[in-house]
């Protein structure tokens, strides 16, 4: 990651967003549902682009690794688009990895959003580019949704305009351990991030705030993919860590997902809290990857609060 990150401009109404597909053949599998998104974008008062293989299928994907990384690049590439949202999730973004072109992301910053197993790819650019990515909503699972929470909607349009208010996330949060952290965040799909360890688009962990969220796993194997985190030596590395509001994750034997994240990071002395609205959850904060954030549990401060811009002309 650079020192100092690269901003996207800032995304208004009227703005054009394109839409891609990077994984799961979603779209394809349930037009209805995707055009019910891409109508709720336009009355938010964006212009949707879909990309030409978003709404395709080959097999489990939407489309060979050649073609979604032409999409991907022709939006960013696209001097008339603002801002590139991913249709949904899956489970091979990381196919696009190799092909991705970092000299050209890194020459047409835009604000790039995605949730689930596109996190990585988010992490990935902002890992290797600099550039501050969104985590954020989708369009099949957020944007479609009939009964979407409107604050999805009104933080993921702050956040992305730069509105100063957006920084300053009240979370009902829940800590293990107190203590105030700043840090560049790092945030994610779990399981998603996991595919990262051991990569070149592996995120620089040292002084980071890290959050992790997950949905549709047994507790035992979101325990083997935190472990494996912890056991790359990244649990040595941040200032802080965040987790979120797991989605059908339900206790084993009895176990949760905050026991068991609160067991693996026994022994560290960083501040760690959970329960943050964000990823999968139908209410979720989206997230600048790579702008600074502090923790603080006093109650007289927000919990989280981004500290340096993360668009241009947003400030903090």
């Amino acid at each position: 990651m650079r020192t100092t990150p690269l901003l996207p401009g800032p995304v208004v109404k009227g703005d054009r967003i394109g839409i891609v597909t990077v994984s799961a053949a979603e779209p394809a599998a349930n037009p209805a549902k995707f055009d019910r998104g891409i109508e709720a974008l336009t009355s938010l008062g964006f212009e949707p682009v879909v990309a030409p293989h978003a709404t395709n299928r080959a097999g489990y994907r939407a489309g060979d690794t050649t073609s979604l990384v032409e999409d991907f690049h022709s939006l960013i590439t696209d001097d008339s688009i603002s801002a590139v949202v991913f249709a949904g999730g899956g489970k091979s973004s990381n196919r696009l990895l190799s092909g991705l072109d970092l000299k050209l992301i890194y020459r047409h910053p835009k604000a790039i959003i995605g949730v689930s197993d596109p996190s990585l790819l988010l992490n990935a650019i902002t890992t290797r580019t600099g550039l501050v990515t969104f985590h954020g909503p989708s369009v099949m699972w957020d944007f479609a949704a009939e009964d979407a929470p409107a604050a999805t909607a009104e933080h993921f349009t702050a956040m992305l305009s730069g509105r100063p208010s957006a920084a300053r996330i009240d979370a009902p949060l829940t800590w293990s351990r107190t203590g105030t952290a700043e840090g560049p965040l790092i945030a994610g799909c779990l399981s998603s991030l996991r595919c990262l360890l051991g990569t070149p688009w592996e995120p620089r962990w040292d002084g980071a705030i890290l959050a992790v969220e997950d949905a549709f796993k047994t507790i035992e194997a979101l325990d083997q993919a935190l472990t494996h985190f912890r056991d790359c030596g990244v649990f040595d590395e941040i200032a802080g860590l965040v987790t979120g509001e797991p989605v059908a994750c339900e206790p084993s034997a009895g176990v949760t997902f905050t026991e068991m994240v609160q067991d693996l990071a026994d022994g560290y002395d960083w501040p760690l809290a959970h329960g943050l609205p964000y990823g999968h959850t139908p209410l979720k904060y989206t997230l600048p990857v790579g702008a600074t954030i502090r923790l603080d549990p006093r109650p007289e401060q927000y919990p989280l609060t981004f500290t340096t811009a993360w668009t241009e002309e947003a400030t903090a």
